[in-house]
């Protein structure tokens, strides 16, 4: 039976280290890769593509890969087939330009919100042209379009920050970027002397997912009014960090070092390191738990009532910060950054198939 329980008028669940058995639920999925975008391939080199960086996905199923790596233009247009339409967000700090853009998310009428440099957001439509653009009074580093038409906004709390630590906030805004609700806020890291701690956020329909490291493994969910409605709890086993995943965060030469990075990581790694949704939403967690193939991982799923149903062995690139969308499901398709052997980057599109 499952563990749920109410407190204050918020569902709790309570999930276990084994997941769930639930009659006519599905308990695990099947990926089939359908497209593959290289960045190796000439025609993106020639247009100056240095990085898949985030990834965002429109109502069409066209793709848009957005990193501050690539010159000239920052945001690649690609079809649902892998074909590059377009190229748009000219690299400036002219009305319309970007510099540093994070968080590409699209509002439900297709209109791609980017953050530049913590200074403003600049809004476009699907074919890469200006709709609005606003800048910022002080720093903000995300802003995430809600149904609703206000605005999830993430950024350093200077007001309620108690020194010498620095704290960052999540809340909901009126797009005057006045707070309405303050969801969450955490401390950031202290230099290189701990692994950064993970905060994570993402929004499927009209609930808005919430991951504090300290909180350990718990995810709250929120409504579109900041109320608070259900706490996702799960049992963990702590794992050390081992010594491919140091590999793969310091180099492969990390141990030449060793010394400069011998407090970086805890003794026991966190529970998960981020997560990602689909539009139902399922809960995608990944923990530092190895996976079945090297480089891989195991992923923690939940379904819509935050019950813990499986997990799953998947292998996408590392990345140092868990908020980062490199990977997202769409319409029934996982669309996730990877990283090859040759370095290059390539983003993957699967096809999700679901089964008891």
């Amino acid at each position: 039976m499952i563990e749920r329980t109410r407190e204050n008028g918020v569902e709790i669940i309570t999930n276990h280290l084994d997941p769930y058995i639930l009659k006519g639920e599905p308990a695990s999925f099947t990926l089939t890769r359908e497209v593959t975008i290289d960045l190796g391939r000439n025609d993106l080199a020639s247009q100056g593509i240095g990085s898949v960086g985030e990834i965002a996905v429109d109502s069409k199923g066209n793709i848009y890969a957005v990193s501050f790596k690539n010159l000239g233009t920052y945001v690649f247009k690609f079809n649902p087939q892998g074909k590059l339409l377009s190229t748009f967000g000219r690299q400036g700090a002219g009305p319309g330009e970007l510099q540093w853009p994070f968080h590409p998310v699209f509002d439900d009428h297709d209109r791609l919100y980017i953050t530049d440099y913590m200074r403003k957001f600049v809004v476009f439509d699907s074919e890469g042209r200006v709709i609005s653009e606003r800048k910022f009074n002080s720093s903000i580093l995300q802003v995430e379009p809600l149904p609703d038409g206000n605005l999830l906004v993430y950024r350093p709390d200077y007001e309620r920050a108690t020194s010498p630590s620095v704290y960052w906030s999540l809340a909901i805004c009126d797009q005057d970027l006045l707070e309405k609700a303050l969801l969450d806020r955490h401390r950031w890291g202290d230099g290189n002397s701990r692994f950064v701690p993970f905060f994570v956020y993402r929004v499927s329909g009209d609930r808005i997912f919430v991951a504090n490291e300290e909180r350990s493994y718990e995810i709250l969910v929120f409504d579109l009014r900041g109320r608070l409605v259900r706490r996702i709890k799960k049992e963990f086993r702590p794992i050390a960090p081992s010594e491919s995943f140091k590999k793969i965060i310091l180099g492969p030469s990390y141990r030449a070092s060793v010394s400069s990075y011998a407090h970086y990581f805890p003794n026991l790694m966190p529970p998960l390191f981020h997560f990602f949704t689909d539009d139902t939403g399922r809960l995608f967690v990944m923990t530092y738990e190895e996976g079945e193939n090297p480089g891989e991982y195991l992923y923690d799923f939940f379904n819509n009532q935050g019950v813990f149903v499986g997990r799953k062995s998947l292998g996408f690139k590392w990345f140092v910060y868990g908020g980062a969308i490199y990977s997202l499901i769409k319409n029934g398709r996982l669309y996730c950054k990877y990283e090859r052997e040759d370095g290059y980057d390539e983003i993957a599109v699967y096809s999700v198939h679901w089964y008891n």
